[in-house]
């Protein structure tokens, strides 16, 4: 009896570890309706989530930006000089000198036939989403040579809520632009040239497309650390006011769709933890006071995501709750695979976090781990592609969306009739 009980929570327990970390060696699985499939994203999913939508619109930051950034060339020197080492020109555990990176936005960083968008080591959230839906991985607007027959990323890298002006007012200018960012808006404009030069061809059909909206305002909030001129009340509200004039814009054009992503746990990066005092962390060990601004903030963008859900009642608007995915694999980051929570991949430095923001990934002797499967956080500022991979698989499995991915796309197959 004793034995039996035993084999039956070892069996319970595995049926819940598969649940939360989906293997990838499961190549092909059979959904309720009995059709059979090879996408893996579909495991553990009752509805195949490929053919619902043939085309993804993405915006965002440095966490949804799959080259834009970098193709405009405006990314800081040791952007530039870390691309050329991955590719082999360099050797980063050699250390990589400033003046051998591309001083003036050219070689690597603006270079269209390098994928990725320098930031990370592989690919993002967007990318597994993209994966998931059946369709190829939607290419940067800035790469004006890609097909875009399944759609766009206008994400750029290092968008800012907070007014340029201020920021150069104040010194608080981005770590990796050369010069002032970019605000959220400049993404609408792309999107509205982009269907502009639609409109002399065949119109795209809006209900066969998928709005996902990445973190919106995340670097903002590192930077409540270096002034006391604002409040994480006035990003918040600034963050939101953009993602709101992103919604409307895209309404315009017949958009219906939309997932939006709310801010990750900051606190927990490299960059906030050494800029916070040691005695202000919260039960992760994280930087408490970014993190209870940016809960504040989660809590706002969902009210803000329920009036536009009853100012559009033809739309829907998904909520993805990227910090609960986040906390998830730091609660129990071993069960994901990772080794390290805190300490950067790509740094200078050593000990628990390896990471100066004077040495930045890819400047003079910075290394890279050999093993960056291991690590949660890539350089620091930014996770790592392992990473992105665990939070697309909870966005999907791990009902961190409301509603869950899933009944989006029976939703949209017609299989269900109500979301909400």
């Amino acid at each position: 009896m004793a034995k039996a009980t035993f084999l039956f929570i070892h069996a319970a327990i595995l049926a819940l570890a598969l649940w939360v970390s989906p293997s990838e060696g499961h190549d092909s699985n059979r959904t309720t309706d009995g059709s059979q499939t090879t996408n893996i994203y579909n495991y553990n999913v009752n509805i195949d989530l490929s053919g619902a939508f043939d085309r993804v619109y993405a915006f965002g930051g440095s966490g949804t930006d799959n080259g834009n950034a970098r193709l405009m060339g405006g990314l800081q020197n040791f952007v530039g000089a870390w691309l050329r080492a991955v590719n082999g020109d360099l050797a980063v555990r050699d250390g990589v000198s400033d003046s051998d990176s591309n001083s003036e936005g050219g070689g690597a960083s603006g270079d269209p036939s390098i994928v990725g968008n320098g930031l990370t080591n592989g690919e993002l959230v967007i990318d597994h989403i993209c994966h998931a839906l059946g369709i190829p991985q939607v290419p940067p607007y800035k790469n004006q040579s890609s097909n875009f027959s399944n759609g766009a990323n206008f994400a750029l890298a290092g968008s800012t809520a907070l007014p340029g002006s201020f920021l150069q007012k104040n010194n608080l200018l981005s770590l990796i632009w050369k010069t002032i960012p970019q605000t959220y808006e400049l993404q609408l404009q792309w999107f509205n040239e982009f269907m502009q030069k639609l409109k002399s061809g065949a119109k795209p059909d809006m209900e066969r497309a998928l709005f996902w909206i990445g973190s919106v305002g995340a670097r903002d909030f590192s930077r409540i650390h270096m002034a006391s001129t604002f409040s994480a009340g006035w990003v918040t509200h600034n963050a939101i006011d953009h993602v709101h004039k992103l919604i409307q814009g895209m309404v315009k054009h017949g958009a219906k769709f939309f997932v939006v992503q709310g801010l990750p746990p900051i606190g927990c990066l490299p960059l906030d933890l050494i800029l916070s005092p040691v005695s202000e962390r919260d039960q992760f060990g994280c930087a408490a006071r970014i993190n209870k601004a940016v809960l504040n903030h989660n809590v706002l963008l969902q009210k803000k995501l329920g009036e536009l859900q009853k100012l559009f009642p033809h739309c829907v608007f998904v909520y993805a709750d990227v910090w609960k995915a986040f906390t998830k694999v730091l609660a129990a980051h071993h069960k994901f695979g990772f080794q390290e929570p805190f300490k950067a991949c790509c740094g200078f430095g050593g000990g628990p976090l390896n990471f100066q923001i004077g040495h930045l990934c890819g400047t003079l002797h910075t290394s890279v781990c050999p093993k960056a499967a291991k690590h949660i956080i890539w350089d620091g500022i930014h996770l790592t592609a392992a990473m992105h991979k665990v939070l697309a698989k909870l966005l999907i499995h791990g009902r961190c969306t409301h509603p869950t991915i899933p009944n989006l796309i029976k939703f949209k197959k017609g299989l269900i009739h109500h979301l909400f």
